[in-house]
């Protein structure tokens, strides 16, 4: 599998010591950030950002912390960040080949998995059908499908002219988050700020359909998993204790005071990810060998 170097500008807009380069996947290219030196002897951090979001703005804050002891990767999926759009829709399984074709281009046997958003859901993807893939997931809001969400959320999703109420309206992204996803696209995107509204319609038939995964599959997940979210997110708090109770060993963290678009800016949360890296890994070397 071929890679590309990416010019020289779009490595200036990256944190020092940074690697960005592209793969080749079925067919098209996907970009992805290195922090760090591989191979390691532990297993990379995976970044997988939220819908409409890339690497650097979901994760620009906490890269700094996490690849400290470990290097770090952070993926642009279909559409966002540096990766183009292409043809076809936007899917969990098609979002999964792609970031296990980086993970081969870059001789990654696995990685703990961090992802916000859309990227948990992915996490969680990977997780079900990737499992030797992953050292250990952590799914920050995220949920096992549309009805973990909020029932107005998923109606919104399905329908572009549902007028959200104002007690939904204080937990989506605020005309400021939006401008800077657009400022994303405009920097970053191959198709420009033009490349936004076609992508979010994408998202929106994946949200719309009927994703997810049954309580046996996740009851099947052989690795550590935390899920986190905020008390006032987009995943039900009670579907969150559902995911604890259904994917063996996972833990569970509920943020107070804490939305959707406020998670990822928690205090502590790059420690607590790091921790939860370190518990799993400390976990693994306690696990009994199977001869």
């Amino acid at each position: 599998m071929r890679l590309h170097l990416m010019i020289a500008t779009a490595l200036m807009a990256l944190p020092l010591h940074a690697l960005s380069e592209t793969t080749i996947v079925d067919g098209h290219e996907v970009w992805y950030e290195l922090h760090g030196e591989l191979p390691s002897e532990q297993p990379p951090v995976l970044l997988l950002h939220g819908g409409m979001m890339n690497t650097e703005l979901a994760w620009a804050d906490l890269i700094p912390a996490l690849s400290k002891d470990r290097p770090v990767i952070g993926i642009d999926q279909q559409g966002h960040g540096h990766t183009a759009d292409h043809e076809g829709p936007v899917t969990l399984e098609t979002m999964r080949a792609d970031t296990l074709g980086v993970l081969d281009a870059l001789q990654v046997d696995k990685a703990h998995v961090i992802g916000f958003s859309l990227g948990g859901m992915l996490g969680l993807e990977l997780a079900v059908n990737a499992p030797e893939r992953v050292a250990s997931l952590t799914a920050i809001s995220a949920s096992q499908n549309n009805e973990g969400m909020r029932p107005e959320l998923v109606e919104m999703n399905r329908n572009p002219d549902h007028e959200p109420s104002p007690e939904l309206v204080e937990l989506l992204p605020s005309p400021k988050d939006f401008l800077e996803m657009r400022r994303g696209f405009e920097e970053q995107n191959p198709g420009g700020s033009g490349a936004m509204v076609p992508l979010m319609k994408k998202l929106n038939a994946l949200l719309a359909s009927d994703w997810g995964w049954s309580d046996e599959e996740l009851a099947a997940i052989p690795v550590p998993v935390m899920i986190a979210i905020g008390d006032r997110d987009f995943v039900r708090p009670a579907h969150a204790v559902h995911l604890q109770e259904t994917i063996p060993g996972a833990w569970l963290t509920v943020l107070p005071d804490t939305t959707h678009m406020t998670i990822l800016g928690t205090p502590g949360l790059p420690a607590m990810l790091s921790r939860r890296i370190e518990t799993a890994e400390a976990e693994h070397s306690k696990a009994p060998v199977t001869p």
